[in-house]
């Protein structure tokens, strides 16, 4: 993985959008270094009144899970394909901390 400035990519991170927002960063680091996931998608980055920071999870289909992170100013989605679902929100979770 390599990281430029507000960007993440190599390794799992697809090419089509690299941008990442501060809050967002270490969850989608967290996730990409788990072996049970196959892929990161950094998705729309939406500005927002400032608010707390927060990580929310959907459901996506079998392997497929969208993380809605909250920064203080931006909301960034973030999809993560993976083998296991709870391992995967719980590193995203302990990242944001």
């Amino acid at each position: 993985m390599a990281t430029t400035g507000s960007h993440l990519q190599g390794g799992k991170f697809t090419t089509s959008h690299t941008t990442v927002i501060d809050a967002a960063r270490a969850p989608a680091v967290a996730a990409e270094r788990l072996d049970c996931v196959t892929k990161v998608s950094l998705g729309l980055i939406k500005k927002l009144p400032n608010g707390a920071t927060s990580i929310k999870f959907v459901d996506e289909g079998e392997t497929c899970l969208l993380a809605k992170i909250r920064g203080t100013a931006y909301l960034q989605e973030v999809r993560v394909y993976t083998t296991d679902k709870q391992q995967t929100k719980e590193a995203m979770y302990r990242a944001m901390r």
